[in-house]
């Protein structure tokens, strides 16, 4: 579906440059014409400019006036937008987010370049209004914030000498745009989520967290690309170091781990193959799980359909390992795909995509993508279950001995669990699938790319019974209109009391709630692979202080710089 969904609310934008009409035959003249017109186009511009600011501050010195006596057209420009009149003491802003002011939505953002937020506000008889710098008010006025990008300031609502407090913080001058729209009830929590708007030469990528109601909570951005990320429960976050080449090639990939400040506290990445940055697992006893697609020549590749001669001592297989590696980066356990899954578990569709499709070494090596380890989820004392997308299947192996225990779906073997249940799916369960996770005990939730079977992307869930040999149908969830289709990538999470969801190659995130209703949409400028909900030990106030020390310039002002205007409603 190409048309984008309609919006219910949008996030603040930031402004668009206008274009101008190029003139015929300019080329050809001479350059020293160029210069002399250019400046003298300059020169106009600046005293039209000029002018225009003396307009705007003659209209704003007037407002006052033209309020009282009633002329003007309706409300000076300078005291627009309303802020409404439904509580006692409210205010806006042009781009704030969420637009119109609740009670109980205690914070809100604005993009405020170059520096100044101008706050309207209404404060009806008997409620103040205190705008930080400035002392409390009644009435309908003007208080002008002075902040710079990334710093917060506070509003404060008096009442019958009861005070309510709110906080706005200035976006970052780049902040991509996003949009939410609301559908039903959304499940409590937050989440992040990574993206890199375009043009990506010119754009950063941006690690951020959203809460349900679409409102940016905690942002960072690293200098490199990113595959994702999460908030640790230890209240540190990992972002995976990309360089763009789709999985781990470059040597200097790796995970970083970092305060919520930003401040790196230390990098974890697999020893003897390049690190990859699908997934990174912190364990209890401070260890993690990180992985690699690891080259191996030599493998036997003759089950792939590779047309073109090559030679075969320069090609071979990258298979998926997995490593627990200590704090200090000592390796501890290993596991590699290699010692325990045959080729032949790939099926024929995804073969014939690995053989079109081989990746080169700086030596001129061939290495073909048999496997494609996309995620890890630790479950009991002895098991990791792991999804690999160029198999199609759901693994559980043992961390005692590295050996398939069950699978679920792809080609059959006698480690495949028997499928129950009325699936629409069930004879092909999943595709190209992302994100396998353990719920509740035994249910296990997959985000079903569905990849070249001609059906959307769904949150699949299944009940295992290992001892029974088992998995029967839970149910699904999907938003065909948002992501009819799902190239790769992607993520399926419990959220709150329901379930969230980005559809990978897609600019979607899709949250339901415990009715299976769709809850939500956050609309991205760009694709993000995973939705991770931020752990329950981890609070908004943690949340808070890592942005506070984020904060960059000199601190706003303490008074207000420039005086409160006031407007005398009818």
């Amino acid at each position: 579906m190409n048309e984008e969904p309609e919006e219910k609310n949008s996030a603040p934008r930031e402004g668009r440059k206008t274009g101008r009409n190029s003139i015929f035959g300019l080329s050809l003249v001479p350059a020293a014409f160029l210069t002399a017109l250019a400046l003298g186009f300059g020169a106009i511009l600046g005293v039209f400019a000029y002018r225009t600011y003396l307009d705007q501050k003659k209209d704003n010195g007037s407002a006052k006036a033209a309020g009282k006596s009633g002329q003007g057209g309706g409300i000076p420009k300078a005291f627009q937008p309303d802020p409404g009149s439904d509580y006692p003491g409210q205010f806006t802003t042009g781009g704030m987010f969420p637009r119109k002011f609740d009670p109980d939505q205690r914070r809100y953002v604005v993009r405020c370049v170059p520096g100044k937020v101008r706050m309207q506000v209404r404060a009806k008889p008997g409620t103040r209004v205190e705008v930080q710098g400035f002392p409390p008010e009644t009435g309908r006025f003007v208080a002008e914030a002075r902040m710079l990008p990334g710093q917060d300031f506070g509003i404060r609502v008096i009442t019958d000498g009861k005070s309510e407090r709110y906080r706005l913080r200035c976006l970052p001058a780049d902040f991509p745009n996003w949009k939410y729209e609301r559908f039903a009830k959304p499940p409590k929590g937050a989440f992040l989520v990574s993206t890199r708007p375009n043009p990506k030469k010119e754009k950063r990528n941006w690690v951020m967290v959203f809460d349900q109601d679409g409102l940016p909570i905690w942002w960072f951005s690293p200098i490199t690309n990113t595959l994702g990320g999460q908030i640790l429960p230890d209240g540190t976050f990992q972002a995976p170091r990309g360089f763009g080449d789709g999985f781990g090639r470059d040597p200097r990939a790796v995970n970083e781990v970092r305060t919520l400040s930003g401040r790196l506290i230390r990098t974890l990445g697999t020893k003897g193959t390049p690190t990859d940055g699908h997934e990174f697992i912190q364990l209890p006893n401070g260890n993690a799980l990180v992985m690699s697609y690891k080259p191996r020549l030599g493998a036997d590749l003759s089950l792939l359909p590779i047309e073109e001669e090559y030679d075969r001592k320069k090609a071979g297989a990258l298979d998926g390992e997995i490593q627990e590696v200590t704090p200090s980066g000592k390796v501890v356990w290993r596991w590699n795909s290699a010692d325990h899954i045959p080729l032949s578990d790939t099926p024929p569709r995804w073969r014939k995509k690995a053989a079109r499709n081989p990746h080169f070494d700086t030596k001129g090596n061939r290495r073909y993508d048999i496997f494609h380890l996309n995620s890890i989820e630790p479950w009991g004392k002895d098991q990791l279950v792991i999804s690999t997308r160029h198999t199609d299947k759901v693994y559980g192996i043992s961390r005692k001995t590295g050996e398939v225990l069950w699978t679920f779906g792809g080609v059959k073997t006698p480690k495949s669990l028997e499928i129950k249940g009325d699936d629409p799916h069930a004879d092909y369960p999943i595709g190209g699938q992302h994100d396998a996770r353990i719920t509740n005990g035994n249910v296990l939730s997959i985000h079903d790319n569905g990849t070249h079977l001609d059906r959307p992307p769904r949150i699949l869930r299944y009940r295992l019974d290992l001892e029974n040999r088992t998995a029967t149908f839970i149910g699904e969830l999907s938003d065909p209109e948002a992501a009819p289709d799902s190239h790769c990538c992607g993520g399926a999470r419990a959220f709150g009391d329901g379930w969230i969801a980005s559809w990978g190659a897609n600019s979607v995130v899709s949250a339901f709630n415990s009715d299976d209703q769709l809850a939500f949409r956050l609309i991205l400028p760009g694709p993000a692979y995973r939705a991770v909900p931020v752990p329950d030990s981890v609070d908004l106030k943690a949340l808070e202080r890592g942005l506070e020390q984020q904060e960059e310039g000199p601190e706003p002002p303490k008074a207000g710089v420039r005086p409160i205007e006031y407007y005398e409603e009818d």
